[in-house]
């Protein structure tokens, strides 16, 4: 079967819904294309009987009328279920929880008591002054990064004088910032930045950028809890898109994207072939050469072989009977014991809320524990060795909740499951099991990730591989200023 449309979006995770969603409201025929039978992508959501789980332990951020998602679900006119998350997390860190507080001078004060070395007013009140500064530099300028000369003249107008103080921050590290106002002295301390660096920006402090680092660094002041699931403000958008005319089409696994005739093919699994006039695509980098042809498989290989130091995750789901008044929905654990087969010294967990019915029934929790991983790790020789390998990691996972998370780690289980790099590539079809973007790295700019618009005469780039890179509000800042750049 063949069809013609006007705009090919590929896949319906974050990403693909908001530049679709976008796109529909601007009168545009769009269809969408996922290969997998859900929506969400990386924050996509299964169900093991009346409880619905979360793919991956994260948070919802970015919801400000000034921010990437705020801005969206104003253009779309639609209200997701959020309730903002006071504390935004909570550190549990040799046996102390810290407090991740809404409000930053409180926030500032607890650092302060907690490490009292150095300047810790000054550092995170710089952070601050950073974190506001990138969000009014990246709205209302598609043109970053530039990909055409036009991008490059626009960049010179003089509006972005303002912008030139914030350069150092794409190549100078946070480790730079901590030096300056003398927190890098505190061994703890640095332990406790890259960890938070690490579940932000994929980077610890010597190597992440301090720009994108101070986002990363400050975005628990505006923490959200999605009633339902990660997944419930994603079904608002592809709702918009299907209202507005739009389709959304499941099980489409995408098997090649070629120029044909002035015109772009996409040819699915299933023996469908869709043609456009442009194609959005939001699949991962890595796995783009495998579907293209010619110029268009060059440059893909070349900017994945750039980016090709990646993470993947292990990821456990747990149903447990009770409904715990915890704090707040997500804690960030450092662990007592090294994790065997895995790359992170902390898990993050997720925890549906009390008052959360979507997400469990009556009497139970639901509960995501995320951590990072090297696929290279889970390259076993065997099914049996890859049981074993997986047992001992979910055990080792159980055990640092039963110890440091008692309020979770103690109650009775009624269900536990587990992910890991191989079940992300089944899922998701993301090459060897990446997850959660390119890293920002000091060493390649944001700058120099691969950008929304190619070379290519309606091909376009957006989510965690494309700029400005990963988190649910950069996927959907590129897919807005890839909309832009399209209705330009």
């Amino acid at each position: 079967m063949s069809t013609s449309t006007d705009i090919i979006v590929l896949g319906a995770g974050y990403a693909g819904l908001a530049a679709a969603a976008l796109l529909a409201a601007e009168g545009r025929d769009v269809t969408v294309l996922e290969a997998h039978a859900t929506l969400g992508g990386c924050a996509s959501f299964f169900r093991e009987g009346a409880m619905t789980f979360d793919v991956g332990a994260t948070t919802f951020s970015g919801v400000e009328p000034h921010q990437p998602a705020g801005r969206v679900f104003a253009r779309l006119g639609i209200t997701p279920e959020l309730v903002q998350q006071d504390p935004g997390m909570i550190i549990r860190m040799d046996g102390q929880d810290i407090v991740r507080h809404a409000d930053p001078d409180t926030w500032i004060d607890t650092m302060c008591r907690m490490f009292p070395s150095g300047d810790q007013r000054g550092f995170w009140s710089y952070l601050y002054r950073i974190e506001a500064a990138s969000y009014d530099l990246i709205r209302d300028r598609p043109y970053l990064p530039p990909a055409t000369l036009r991008d490059v003249v626009r960049m010179l107008h003089p509006s972005n004088v303002r912008a030139l103080p914030l350069v150092p921050g794409l190549i100078r590290p946070v480790a730079h910032i901590m030096r300056r106002f003398g927190v890098d002295t505190d061994p703890r301390f640095l332990r406790f930045v890259n960890e938070q660096l690490l579940i932000s920006t994929q980077q610890h402090a010597s190597n992440a950028p301090y720009l994108p680092g101070a986002l990363g660094l400050t975005y628990p002041s505006s923490t959200w809890y999605p009633v339902g699931g990660m997944y419930r403000p994603a079904l608002l958008m592809m709702r918009s898109i299907t209202a507005r005319g739009g389709r959304v089409h499941f099980r489409r696994k995408v098997t090649s994207i070629q120029r044909r005739k002035g015109a772009w093919q996409v040819a699915t699994q299933n023996g469908e072939t869709y043609t456009a006039r442009a194609v959005v695509s939001s699949i991962p980098i890595w796995n783009m050469p495998d579907l293209t042809d010619g110029p268009v498989r060059s440059w893909m290989q070349r900017h994945a072989r750039s980016n090709a130091d990646i993470w993947s995750a292990v990821t456990l789901y747990l149903g447990v009977e009770g409904r715990p008044n915890l704090p707040t929905a997500y804690y960030q654990i450092h662990v007592d014991t090294p994790l065997p087969h895995c790359a992170s010294d902390t898990v993050f967990v997720t925890v549906s809320r009390p008052d959360d019915d979507a997400k469990a029934p009556a009497g139970v929790s639901t509960v995501t524990v995320s951590t990072h991983a090297r696929w290279t790790d889970w390259q076993t020789t065997s099914a049996e060795a890859y049981a074993t390998q997986r047992e001992r990691v979910i055990n080792a996972i159980l055990g640092v909740l039963e110890r440091q998370l008692p309020e979770i780690g103690l109650l009775p289980r009624i269900y536990v499951g587990a992910g890991m790099p191989q079940t992300w590539v089944h899922y998701t079809h993301r090459h060897h099991g990446f997850v959660g973007g390119i890293p920002h790295n000091v060493r390649r700019p944001m700058l120099l990730l691969p950008p929304n618009q190619t070379p290519f005469a309606g091909l376009y780039m957006i989510g965690d591989t494309a700029f400005p890179g990963q988190g649910t509000p950069a996927v959907m800042l590129g897919a807005w200023n890839t909309v832009e750049r399209i209705m330009e």
